[in-house]
């Protein structure tokens, strides 16, 4: 398609440059018919470069209209794939004029003016060198096409497709380790003490070494002296 958008832009120059000397025999076959000369008189130069700054626009646009497809086609995007297509089709509708030279033209081959004068039209004999052009840019744009529909493309486009649909973020932890808030296989949950679990330094509640927090450590008694009262 970048190949594609450049061919675009010589070829529209290289057309502008034969229709801009077509219009100005045109234009000069009809200065020629009014002897009368009520005409606007418009300098032959000046139709030409008009011409010529017209098709070189237009070929621009075009380029660019290649580009913006090329980067929408990288990008994943189907729509651009059936685009690319639809603008191919519409480019094969003038084909069999442009092959037959402008012989299919429906263009008359005389007309009169105002005041009644015949002039004789220029015919539209478009060159071989344009045609040539014309073809090796056709081929071009159904050689994109066929790519395009390729199955391996067609494979892209669905990779990408699947991809916007995930979710970017993953609530799901790292294989081998639960959701947030679960402990990893083999080790207990934040928080959970197993049963008969005490934790270093500390004894089970109802045992002579027993303290609640923050009390002085008691001190050692008698197994003959009578229970101390619980403390408050």
């Amino acid at each position: 398609m970048y190949v594609a958008a450049v061919v675009e832009i010589v070829y529209a120059v290289a057309d502008g440059h034969w229709l801009a000397s077509y219009m100005s025999s045109l234009f000069t076959a009809i200065e020629a018919a009014d002897t009368s000369r009520s005409g606007t008189q418009v300098p032959t130069s000046e139709i030409k470069d008009l011409i010529l700054v017209i098709a070189i626009v237009v070929g621009i646009m075009a380029a660019l209209i290649w580009l913006w497809i090329a980067w929408k086609n990288r990008a994943g995007r189907n729509w651009a794939r059936v685009v690319a297509t639809v603008l191919f089709a519409l480019s094969c509708l003038g084909l069999p004029e442009l092959l037959t030279g402008g012989h299919l033209s429906t263009m008359p081959s005389t007309f009169t003016s105002a005041d009644g004068a015949t002039i004789a039209v220029p015919p539209l004999a478009i060159p071989a060198w344009l045609i040539a052009a014309a073809v090796v840019s056709w081929l071009l744009g159904l050689a994109i096409i066929i790519l395009l529909w390729q199955r391996a493309a067609s494979r892209y486009y669905e990779a990408v497709s699947l991809s916007r649909r995930r979710p970017a973020f993953t609530p799901y932890a790292a294989p081998g380790y639960g959701a947030p808030g679960y402990a990893p296989p083999g080790y207990a949950p934040p928080g959970y003490t197993s049963p008969g679990y005490t934790s270093p330094g500390c004894a089970p509640p109802g045992s002579p070494q027993w303290q609640p927090y923050g009390q002085p450590p008691a001190a050692p008694q008698d197994p003959q002296a009578p229970p101390r009262p619980p403390l408050a």
